[in-house]
């Protein structure tokens, strides 16, 4: 069940609320330090509320890649006793959306919920802070309204995104009939991406996943060729057609460990992946994650893939061949693609596949612009022919889409043919 939506307001360099619907496929872009990575990170925080047993309201100290420094990080400005509001709406067999406003303590050096909304199909959750004064500290005592019920008044310290019904009778039918509250798997892929090592070992069980920098990956590569027969490493190549035709990815046991080598038809060389151009390591992750999620088909629980610069290292060819990728795993396993990108052709071939009778509403771009430090988001949009409208910013691409618009005007004015 992924997340659908997702609202931001005080939060860090978004002073203003900001609404964003998240697509099958989902592009932002930015210049640089305008907020993309705030944007697209924000999934990683709201996680964080979630599985944790952290009396605080957000487990800041598993935040991947790397922890903040606190609380008043968060905050525009980073006001020590201001507030910042998160929302969400997740899909799925139990659709349900949430809002959460924190705030922060600076004398404790902490933070908490002070006010709550969990709306489900047929019922809603409120929580609002009510402070009181106990022993010179304000004390958290919440005002709890269920709908069709009457409001009760509970001095219970709560703290998490995730309603705990400890303590709150109000609350336990929400976890007992729900069986707790999920945004699904939120997955993180950065823009800085681990270069291959020259052998690697076979994991001792079913490894865990690609992570944050993709250091997994050669290990999932190895342990399907030794136990599963190869099947993942298949679909890779598949994949990884568009991006070198010609040449295989391949999985050699070297006594107790194991090389990733690339192969070519009709050929005995076997080049090893730490020789190889930057760009192949760099998009290797992004292929073995989607193949991995079409191999465990449409039974397993749709992900969020958060991708920075897939285009890292990569030649512009090869951006399109990653936005068929995108849009062709979203299709066939129901994973949702995040993406922070500087691609114009990445977009340019998303734009194709609409004009081609992709549906619009698979794809949705939004551009993140700073103005005296404050971020804001625009949503472009894009109609049945891929064009994009007017709210595109000027100059934000080096063959910038206004002035190709001009100039297919005005070749159509001189009654020749756009090239």
């Amino acid at each position: 069940m992924p997340l659908r939506k997702i609202v931001l307001e005080n939060y860090r360099c978004f002073r203003d609320r900001q609404e964003i619907e998240l697509a099958p496929v989902t592009v932002v872009l930015g210049k640089n330090n305008s907020g993309k990575s705030v944007l697209t990170r924000a999934p990683l925080v709201i996680a964080t509320g979630f599985g944790t047993t952290s009396t605080a309201p957000l487990d800041l100290d598993r935040l991947e890649p790397q922890p903040v420094d606190g609380f008043a990080d968060l905050v525009f400005e980073q006001s020590p006793h201001g507030r910042f509001f998160l929302g969400f709406e997740v899909d799925g067999p139990t659709p349900f959306s949430m809002d959460a406003t924190v705030q922060l303590v600076d004398e404790e050096r902490t933070a908490f919920v002070s006010d709550l909304r969990v709306a489900l199909a047929d019922q809603e959750f409120v929580l609002s802070w009510q402070p009181t004064m106990t022993d010179g500290y304000e004390g958290f005592q919440y005002q709890i309204q269920v709908s069709g019920r009457t409001p009760v008044v509970r001095a219970v310290p709560f703290a998490g995104l995730r309603p705990s019904p400890a303590g709150i009778p109000e609350l336990r039918l929400l976890a007992e009939r729900r069986n707790g509250l999920t945004l699904g798997p939120i997955r993180f892929l950065s823009a800085y991406r681990d270069r291959p090592e020259r052998q690697h070992r076979l994991p001792l069980g079913v490894p865990r996943g690609i992570g944050e920098q993709g250091q997994g990956t050669l290990g999932i590569l190895a342990h399907d060729q030794a136990r599963n027969g190869g099947a993942l490493l298949a679909n890779v190549n598949e994949r990884l057609a568009a991006i070198v035709p010609g040449w295989r990815i391949e999985e050699i046991e070297a006594g107790p460990l194991w090389s990733t080598v690339l192969t070519r038809s009709g050929s005995r060389v076997r080049v090893n992946l730490a020789d190889t151009g930057t760009g192949l390591s760099q998009v290797l992750p992004i292929l073995v994650q989607c193949a991995l999620d079409e191999l465990r088909g449409v039974d397993a629980p749709p992900a969020l893939q958060i991708i920075e610069e897939p285009e890292m290292h990569l030649h512009p060819g090869a951006h399109a061949a990653l936005a068929d990728l995108y849009l062709s795993t979203a299709r066939a396993t129901g994973t949702r693609f995040l993406i922070e990108t500087h691609s114009e052709t990445l977009l340019l071939r998303l734009r194709r596949h609409i004009a081609e009778g992709c549906p619009p509403e698979m794809v949705a771009v939004y551009v993140v612009e700073q103005h005296d430090g404050v971020s804001d988001v625009r949503q472009v949009g894009i109609d049945r022919l891929g064009n994009l409208d007017d709210d595109w910013p000027e100059g934000y691409f080096s063959q910038d889409y206004h002035e190709v618009r001009a100039l297919a005007a005005a070749q159509l004015r001189q009654g020749g043919y756009a090239s």
